[in-house]
């Protein structure tokens, strides 16, 4: 027994008399570490798994190896790009949820307007889609208001008043003085904005007293002069600012045919006619929708558009010009 324990002692005395050797796989663990940080997941998850087996393996070398430290610096810094790399693919499905709902409510929005222009043509007093702003000789077409204010009384109830009351609502439209300019003093309830007349997406801060804004345009057809063409013109579009149109005057698909589309470029207040709601597509454009485009740059990869049926669907940013103008008109 006695000489049992001797060698025993003399095993270990051996055994700590050798030199310390340092671990190659903890030098693998932190340099795999490190290159984390730039290339994130592919050297972060190689370094966890290695960095358990080395540390593993330094604790069973009863003090033979070393380097548990560089381990341990490694596994801190696979575990910071892990978290952060987890975060931020977090984040970037929460921006594509967001984006995704933010194109769903925005094609809402166009479908209650769409809703509210066949209102409109089936009131007894019209039988024709609203023009381009409401009749008035005696105003300039930037003078009068839009065919947005004369679509307002025909949405569903309350369904664009978004923060306002039922009682608020029914007050904005009983206010709209129809045969006076927009922005004259009869009209100056309509400062306020309509939430189904924005894109969720449309940024812009509201001093108070200002005119609520609109992200959406009707289609005039091409042209600059677009919107004070005859319906029987070729380049004439649904909006004209006196055009009486009707489902009989679209020779073209109503499926095909644009009625109204997003913008983000010169937004202007809703119940102004002109340019802030109504404008024709340029003949020699040659990128009709995206951020540096006259229509779209509110969505990733494309633009909501109403056709004159009533749908709504998304255009892509890639579409032909030649094909975006042919959509602009109601003839074929």
């Amino acid at each position: 027994m006695f000489l049992f324990s001797m060698l025993l002692v003399q095993n270990q005395s051996s055994r700590l008399s050798e030199p310390r050797r340092f671990s190659k796989a903890a030098l693998a663990v932190f340099v795999l570490g490190a290159s984390s940080l730039v290339l994130l997941l592919v050297t972060a998850l190689p370094a966890f798994f290695l960095g358990i087996w080395a540390i593993r393996t330094i604790n069973r070398s009863e003090g033979r190896l070393r380097g548990q430290g560089l381990v341990l610096a490694g596994l801190a810094l696979s575990a910071l790009t892990t978290a952060a790399t987890i975060l931020g693919l977090i984040g970037m499905v929460l921006l594509y949820v967001q984006e995704k709902n933010h194109v769903a409510s925005c094609a809402n929005n166009l479908r209650q307007i769409g809703a509210a222009i066949y209102q409109y043509s089936d009131h007894d007093d019209h039988h024709y889609f609203p023009p381009g702003t409401v009749r008035n000789p005696a105003l300039k077409p930037s003078q009068r208001l839009s065919w947005e204010a004369a679509i307002l009384p025909f949405f569903p109830e309350g369904g664009t008043a978004g923060r306002n009351t039922s009682k608020q609502w029914e007050k904005l439209v009983g206010a709209i003085a129809f045969q006076k300019a927009w922005n004259a003093p009869a009209n100056a309830g309509l400062r306020r904005t309509v939430t189904s007349f924005l894109c969720p997406t449309f940024a812009h801060e509201f001093t108070q007293g200002q005119v609520g804004l609109t992200s959406y345009v009707g289609i005039a057809g091409v042209g600059e002069d677009a919107a004070i063409l005859l319906h029987g013109d070729a380049n004439a579009g649904f909006f004209g600012y006196d055009r009486l149109l009707g489902a009989s005057d679209i020779s073209a698909r109503l499926d095909a045919t644009m009625t109204a589309i997003e913008t983000m470029q010169d937004n202007g207040p809703w119940p102004a006619g002109g340019l802030p709601t109504v404008r024709g597509v340029l003949r020699d454009s040659d990128r009709c929708i995206g951020r540096d485009a006259a229509f779209g740059g509110l969505h990733r990869g494309g633009a909501n558009v109403l056709w004159a049926d009533g749908s709504v669907r998304f255009l892509t940013d890639k579409i032909d010009p030649t094909l975006f103008r042919e959509e602009a008109r109601i003839k074929r």
